[in-house]
């Protein structure tokens, strides 16, 4: 009896109830196709924040020492630390390894630029990797270096190369002081030693790298009789927003909360990861960064939670209307029901029933308009198309039976207050 009068009320209301199933139809397929970016947003808007420079900066663990005597802080005395660049590979060895995007090893020096008319001028040289193949186990085409982890430098030319021993680049402000151009001679002394480079590169930051001069970290290396020595690592590595829980004391956790911090890519826990895996290091968050990334990734959330919400609750409300026309136009039907004896719930049965099969139908259409929306917006922001999701249909039906379920509640309450004997006179 219930399937025969659901049959007929589809096939005599189609234009009811095509509304209403496409009033599901959108509100189940933009909901998703939200929840589906949202998903896969937070990864993909972190490497776009990654370009910006890295979050966590590794020094040898005596530089980092605090020196006070007398209320003097001579702290500066004790940073002849240097750490050891061939433990730089076990970066991608910690548990969060995968979520190192890249890193920088830098070595620094003061130099004198050697010019043309016999002046010299004191500048900073800095030794670096630009754009390093490291080849890993896990990732043998992994390559790393200022290139991956400061690619919002403003590079005119071109980086210099990490084979060569005579490339340089030069910051904007100091090229433009000294009238250096591309393709020019730099010629380097340090400790009495001299090094001619060749200008491949211009570098604009607006910042402090404008006033330094880059050069391959073997190159400086060998300048300054130090092998194998670094002096810092700037490492970028993808992070969850720092919450209540991750700026708890470590020494306060118990064992699962420490295990729980340990496992969640917080850039604190793996701070700690990668002191535990350089020896003689100390890691420290670039919080400017850090906090900043954070803010922005629970700014996006929170506005794409607030737009799916709102599609929602319009979508539940266009379907509460087309459903309270529909039990209006249906007053007689309810009202001989009533007559009839039936009782609340088998009158709900038949309402429920239709929500639950539009529900069926504007979820699986729901499904597919969902992931053409989160397509278009990730080609359209993020130039790169989302993998499928296997779960998409069901939660898409899920929203969409939760959506038609709602939306029926105010109606069948309208149905209840019918009074048969007034109904059946007025019909």
């Amino acid at each position: 009896m219930l399937f025969r009068i659901l049959r007929e009320s589809f096939l005599r209301r189609k234009r009811r109830k095509l509304i209403a199933v496409t009033a599901i139809t959108l509100g189940a397929g933009i909901v998703t196709g939200l929840l589906s970016v949202a998903i896969n947003i937070g990864d993909k808007i972190n490497r776009e924040l990654k370009r910006y420079g890295a979050n966590l900066v590794l020094l040898p663990q005596e530089d980092t020492l605090p020196l006070e005597v007398a209320g003097f802080d001579y702290s500066f005395l004790l940073a002849n630390g240097h750490l050891d660049e061939a433990d730089l590979p076990k970066i991608k060895e910690i548990f969060w390894r995968h979520n190192i995007v890249g890193f920088a090893p830098e070595l620094q020096a003061r130099a004198n630029l050697v010019m043309q008319d016999s002046r010299g001028e004191s500048v900073t040289l800095i030794g670096a990797w630009f754009d390093k193949a490291l080849p890993l186990k896990e990732q043998p085409d992994f390559r790393t270096g200022l290139r991956h982890v400061a690619s919002y430098w403003k590079v005119h030319g071109s980086w210099a190369r990490d084979d060569s021993q005579h490339d340089a680049m030069i910051g904007a402000e100091i090229a433009r002081r000294l009238q250096v151009n591309l393709g020019d001679s730099l010629v380097i002394e340090i400790n009495q030693q001299l090094e001619t480079f060749l200008v491949r590169g211009i570098v604009t930051t607006g910042s402090a790298e404008e006033q330094q001069i880059f050069a391959p970290l073997s190159a400086v290396q060998q300048l300054l009789n130090q092998p194998g020595k670094i002096k810092k690592v700037l490492v970028s590595a993808l992070t969850n927003p720092e919450d209540d829980f991750a700026q708890r004391p470590v020494e306060q956790m118990s064992r699962e909360e420490y295990d729980r911090w340990y496992c969640t890519p917080y850039v604190s826990s793996i701070a700690l990861q990668l002191c535990e895996a350089i020896p003689g290091s100390e890691a420290r968050v670039v919080r400017q960064v850090a906090e900043g990334e954070g803010a922005l990734l629970r700014k996006i959330s929170l506005l794409m939670f607030l737009i799916a919400l709102a599609i929602f609750c319009t979508s539940i409300l266009g379907v509460a209307s087309t459903m309270t026309t529909t039990v209006l136009e249906r007053r007689k039907e309810v009202g001989i029901f009533r007559a009839l004896g039936a009782e609340s719930h088998q009158i709900s049965s038949v309402f429920l029933g239709e929500a639950l099969v539009m529900g069926v139908f504007g979820g699986a259409l729901g499904a597919g308009l969902g992931y053409l929306i989160a397509q278009l917006i990730s080609w359209q922001v993020f130039g790169e198309r989302l993998a499928y999701n296997a779960l998409l249909l069901p939660v898409a039906i899920a929203i969409a039976l939760l959506i038609a379920t709602l939306g029926s509640l105010l109606p069948l309450r309208k149905a209840f207050s019918f009074d048969p004997i007034v109904t059946l006179h007025s019909a």
